[in-house]
């Protein structure tokens, strides 16, 4: 139970630090070329995406000292990097200007 308590706060803490990064990113692009637009919105994604090859290169090396740590320490530590990757996902998504 504490686990899954501690998964919900990586959840909801990337997604309010993503949400404002992309949220005052594209306020800041407000009136400039679309080309700038969409660069700032590719800023606000960006740690998303690196947390998504972090989570894959955990995987792979998890999957090689899986006999050594057990399969609750793996599966813990993959939860925790899904949680993080999904919370600053959904945070730049919700924080992009519609125009």
């Amino acid at each position: 139970m504490y686990f899954l308590t501690a998964c919900l706060i990586v959840v909801v803490v990337s997604f309010e630090v993503s949400f404002r990064r992309s949220w005052n990113l594209s306020r800041n692009s407000r009136g400039v070329a679309p080309a700038q637009r969409l660069a700032a919105r590719r800023r606000a994604l960006w740690p998303a995406f690196c947390a998504l090859v972090f989570t894959l290169l955990g995987l792979i090396g998890f999957d090689h000292v899986q006999d050594k740590l057990g399969l609750s320490a793996t599966a813990n530590l993959m939860m925790l990097s899904v949680s993080f990757f999904s919370g600053w996902f959904l945070g730049a998504i919700a924080g992009m200007d519609r125009d």
